[in-house]
């Protein structure tokens, strides 16, 4: 779609087309969400970004909290695909709705649950899953017990 914003290829792609604007680039959103989803450092790095955007509504007091009703459902969205957990993207939309409750970093919190091994068992619990660049999503273990 050459005169288009954005497009959807057959396969389920998000193709940002910037060729309206005079621009001969075309990214690959899905692609790029799908590396940051599968790189555990880069992940990493979204999910700090998540957290600071939610708690930048403290530097402008009582205005921030109004910005936080239109940030939630976004940051909801974002864990839920990062994470694939509807308990984490449920809490995390709850915690940036709530008044004063941006100081918890639940993106991080789920990166850590997601990446860190000692915390297995809130991984299996919440439903937290990783994503590899080899597929669609990553086993944590294998089911040969």
């Amino acid at each position: 779609m050459a005169d288009g914003a954005g497009s959807q290829a057959a396969e389920g792609r998000f193709v940002l087309d910037l060729s309206r604007f005079g621009s001969p680039v075309r990214l690959d959103v899905t692609a790029f969400a799908e590396k940051v989803r599968s790189d555990k450092w880069l992940l990493l790095a979204a999910c700090l970004l998540i957290d600071f955007i939610g708690m930048a509504s403290y530097l402008v007091l009582l205005l921030g909290e109004v910005t936080d009703i239109m940030w939630a459902p976004f940051a909801g969205f974002l864990l839920q695909y990062l994470f694939g957990s509807w308990l984490v993207s449920s809490l995390g939309a709850l915690e940036e709705f709530l008044p004063f409750t941006d100081i918890l970093p639940t993106a991080t919190l789920a990166w850590a649950i997601c990446h860190l091994e000692w915390l297995g068992f809130l991984r299996v619990l919440l439903g937290v899953q990783r994503h590899s660049s080899h597929g669609p999503l990553a086993s944590d273990h294998s089911h040969d017990d």
